[in-house]
């Protein structure tokens, strides 16, 4: 466990060496304006707060996502490329730690990236309406969760595919992913009557992650009461995934001849 940490710390310094934070800063200061420039065009309606909220955290969801699927695409490949990856296994580390180490790194620059940009809202927020809105960091943290399980696929994928290839099935996965029901029910149901799309959609989407369970912006940003309990729901179905694909890149990984 030990050489885990100890490769997680080395792999997360590596990131910020490569100054991949400075997206998140630059996102951040963005943030941090949002709310008074929506607030100088409301025509004193006072839903600013409401827009600014809806807009932050949809820019903070998607943000996440890119930086999960960019980083996790890249890593593994990088290390094969430049053969780094050889000092590594020469010592007494498996190459499931090695993975592990990768993703862990991941989770800790992205936990760092929603801490902070969730702070930039909040703060922003919090500003002009003299009130202090910590709801909103349940929103950031669910979209945390969406994230690392995005990471944890596109990790595994990235073992056995190129950076592009594995960029190209992690967008995949959570466009399909992300495909709310509705969608497939009135649009290729109903309005399109192209039942063979509406299957392949439906099997496509039970056989992956529904990230749309992910998604409480909408109960947060609406003040819409729900079961807290859902959150420790949530937690438990993202490390499912996480640790299922931990379990195939390990498989995948293992098999590969280096």
């Amino acid at each position: 466990m030990m050489e885990t940490l100890i490769l997680t710390h080395l792999y997360f310094l590596g990131s910020v060496r490569r100054q991949v934070h400075l997206a998140t800063l630059f996102l951040g200061t963005i943030l941090f304006m949002l709310p008074s420039y929506i607030n100088a065009f409301s025509l004193g309606i006072n839903a600013f707060e409401r827009v600014s909220k809806d807009f932050g955290l949809t820019l903070i969801g998607y943000f996440g996502i890119a930086m999960a699927i960019l980083l996790a695409s890249t890593s593994i490949p990088r290390d094969l490329e430049n053969r780094s990856i050889y000092p590594v296994l020469a010592r007494p580390v498996r190459r499931y730690q090695y993975l592990l180490a990768h993703y862990l790194a991941l989770v800790a620059l992205l936990a760092c990236s929603y801490l902070f940009l969730g702070l930039c809202l909040s703060a922003a927020v919090s500003a002009l309406t003299r009130q202090i809105d910590l709801t909103l960091f349940i929103a950031v943290f669910t979209s945390f969760l969406q994230a690392c399980v995005m990471g944890a696929i596109t990790s595994a994928v990235s073992t056995v595919a190129s950076p592009a290839l594995a960029g190209t099935v992690g967008a995949f996965v959570f466009l399909v992913g992300s495909l709310p029901g509705a969608f497939i029910r009135f649009f290729l149901v109903e309005d399109r009557d192209n039942q063979f799309a509406a299957a392949l959609a439906t099997g496509l989407k039970s056989a992956l992650p529904n990230l749309a369970v992910f998604s409480l912006k909408d109960p947060i940003v609406h003040d819409i009461t729900f079961n807290h309990s859902y959150i420790f729901a949530l937690i438990g179905y993202a490390l499912v995934w996480v640790a299922l694909s931990q379990v195939v890149a390990g498989i995948l990984f293992g098999r590969r001849d280096l």
